[in-house]
């Protein structure tokens, strides 16, 4: 049986939308899961799973007629749907009593339900959440009851505030394949025949690195995974090194160069480190007008002429301060750090005195 397993995909999500650049975020969100059903429209597999926190928040009813609408479109895939935590089933919501699609499978129960799908000689186990936060590990002590079939729990969870998941358990529940959600981070299991698709496109700046769904091949016999990478654009992080000789204009120019290398559509965590001339300042917010920049870490310290500066402040306590570090000679880089950051802190302690 050929399956694929996403989760997360969090529609209705308007990641970092107070940056101009991000304006359309929430329509990409869209846009990569209706491109994935066009893609298995074109390749059809047996099943998809999707695991949990299909939509960000309570989804408004036009918004499950559109997504019931495109799975319709792929209708010799069996498709089986669970509410996460985002999305959970609360009163009023109008997942209730919807009528879904001939080839859809929603699991509505608060509890664990079971549905046999004969076209694939299969069960699928799972539940929906009915609240945000359930802290009853309601995965460990399910049992298949057809040995002979695929069995498959569909289980969204996994911290101790939804659903705390014990891996050894489950491996040895005599499931085929369990397919978790609400880690936004891929991580495969075959051994333990299970494995977190992460989210399908990065919600938030922690969401670091690929992002996509999982393609896989399943028997009685075994199991095959692979991870496909399939957003639009992801998270990644940048490390720049400083020189006391940078310029901002320097600094604009070869961090363009870096965005572009890692794929200028991407969005970026940027870590300036290194050593700075001690009147030099990094102007954040020159670089966060060159692209998709999420964030501005400045680790670099001043590199002062510490002989110099110690012997114009022998005298009081920087040159106490500074006369410890050069008495020891050789400094590792941590004590190259503290005495930077010290020597920073104490001149600033002394400039709010004059």
């Amino acid at each position: 049986m050929r399956f694929i397993h996403t989760g997360d995909i969090h529609l209705g999500a308007h990641p970092e939308s107070k940056r101009e650049w991000a304006a359309n975020r929430g329509e990409e969100i869209w846009g990569t899961f209706e491109k994935l059903i066009k893609k298995i429209k074109m390749d059809s597999v047996d099943l998809l799973i999707i695991s949990g926190d299909l939509f960000h928040r309570q989804p408004l009813l036009r918004e499950i007629k559109e997504v019931d609408y495109l799975l319709s479109t792929i209708p010799d895939t069996k498709v089986v749907i669970c509410a996460g935590n985002h999305d959970a089933i609360k009163k009023g919501s109008f997942y209730e009593g919807f009528q879904w699609s001939e080839n859809v499978i929603f699991l509505e129960d608060r509890n664990i339900q079971k549905v046999d799908i004969e076209e694939i000689n299969a069960c699928v186990y799972g539940l929906s959440y009915h609240e945000t936060e359930i802290e009853e590990n309601l995965y460990d002590h399910i049992i298949v009851d057809d040995i002979n079939k695929l069995n498959i729990l569909v289980a969204h969870g996994g911290d101790e505030k939804h659903i705390p998941i014990n891996k050894k358990k489950l491996a040895m529940s005599g499931f085929d394949y369990v397919a978790m959600g609400h880690i936004h981070k891929p991580e495969m299991d075959e051994r333990g025949r299970m494995a977190y698709c992460g989210s399908l496109e990065p919600i938030d700046m922690n969401d670091i690195g690929k992002r996509g769904y999982i393609y896989g091949e399943i028997n009685k016999y075994g199991l095959e995974l692979e991870f496909v990478p399939f957003a639009k654009r992801i998270y990644k992080e940048i490390d720049f090194t400083v020189t006391p000789k940078v310029t901002n204009m320097e600094i604009r120019h070869r961090l363009l160069d870096m965005m572009v290398e890692n794929g200028e559509e991407n969005m970026f965590k940027v870590t300036f480190n290194g050593y700075r001339d001690p009147d030099f300042e990094i102007k954040e917010k020159d670089i966060e007008q060159i692209g998709n920049i999420v964030s501005i870490v400045d680790e670099t310290v001043p590199d002062f002429d510490f002989e110099e500066l110690y012997e114009d402040n022998h005298d009081n306590i920087l040159g106490m301060f500074i006369e410890r570090y050069l008495d020891k000679g050789y400094l590792n880089e941590r004590e190259k750090k503290t005495l930077y950051y010290g020597a920073k802190a104490l001149l600033d302690a002394m400039e709010d005195e004059t």
